[in-house]
């Protein structure tokens, strides 16, 4: 499929429209590693020869872009009930499938490069909240959110055509001491021509910290919202069901369209934020119009 905007919990991973300049400086620094990446391993590559692979893909381009732009609905913040409603500019980049980078999911640079097996490092952001986002709560004292870039390590098994399993992990790269874990399974339904489509299981983990910095409400804000304080550990943060599709409109255009469904787990449910100002079902989705090279 060509690259879509999709990711674990698909709410955490969009542009905020109150860091334009976060983004855009995020966007900067991950593209000059990625070309710095392909460099490096465009040289290895050279050295090392041409292969059967090689060969078989003799004239045919080993770069492909794609630019586009849409609009995305999605919870205000993670455990929202209420919506927001995004612009999506999109682009993404690839590499052999050893580097990919988009806007959304961010840099991944596999490694291993095995026929069954890939692994490596990973680069995305998450979304925090703004006082826009909370309205009334942030009156009562809860903290609003920056946008956080994560940094990690991931590892994929094909076991069967079209069908992958996988884990990661990552962490805050400011120091907010936020970890954060993930274990998924992707089906690439076989194609109905014209239309390429997948879906997605994943189940994320958060450290202590990344439990309270999302879910915790704080004596303070606790007496003024009238509810008992609340300190959750770590744990299960939910469970996303997505489908994810690409119907070509030409040979180098075509719509992009993602559908998520988020539940949260028993302690970010619990937490008043969610309980009694929000929702543990999170529904997410996206469309795009996209042209790639």
């Amino acid at each position: 499929m060509y690259p879509l905007p999709s990711s674990i919990l698909a709410q955490t991973y969009q542009i905020h429209h109150t860091s334009t300049n976060l983004m855009t400086g995020t966007a900067i620094k991950i593209l000059i590693v990625s070309l710095a990446c392909v460099g490096q391993l465009s040289t290895a590559h050279a050295q090392t020869g041409p292969t059967q692979e090689d060969a078989e893909q003799n004239g045919q381009n080993s770069i492909t872009w794609a630019i586009g732009a849409g609009g995305m609905r999605s919870p205000a913040w993670l455990g929202s009930s209420n919506t927001r409603y995004d612009f999506l500019p999109y682009f993404a980049f690839n590499w052999r499938d050893i580097v990919e980078l988009n806007v959304t999911d961010g840099l991944s640079i596999d490694l291993l490069r095995g026929s069954t097996w890939h692994g490596g490092l990973i680069g995305t952001w998450r979304r925090g909240r703004s006082s826009r986002d909370l309205g009334a709560l942030a009156e009562a004292g809860i903290a609003t959110l920056s946008n956080t870039l994560q940094a990690g390590v991931y590892l994929e098994h094909v076991p069967i055509k079209n069908l992958t399993l996988g884990v990661n992990l990552s962490h805050d790269i400011q120091s907010t001491g936020s970890a954060y874990g993930n274990a998924y399974i992707e089906w690439d339904i076989p194609v109905l021509k014209p239309v390429e489509h997948s879906i997605k299981l994943n189940r994320e983990f958060m450290n202590r910290s990344a439990m309270r910095r999302y879910f915790s409400v704080p004596a303070e804000p606790a007496a003024a919202l009238g509810v008992q304080a609340y300190h959750p550990g770590a744990g299960a943060s939910g469970t996303r069901l997505g489908y994810e599709a690409f119907l070509p409109t030409s040979h180098s255009t075509g719509f992009a369209l993602g559908l998520y469904w988020t539940r949260l787990a028993s302690k970010p449910a619990a937490s008043p934020l969610v309980r009694d100002y929000g929702s543990k079902t999170q529904r997410t989705a996206f469309a795009a119009f996209l042209v790639h090279f």
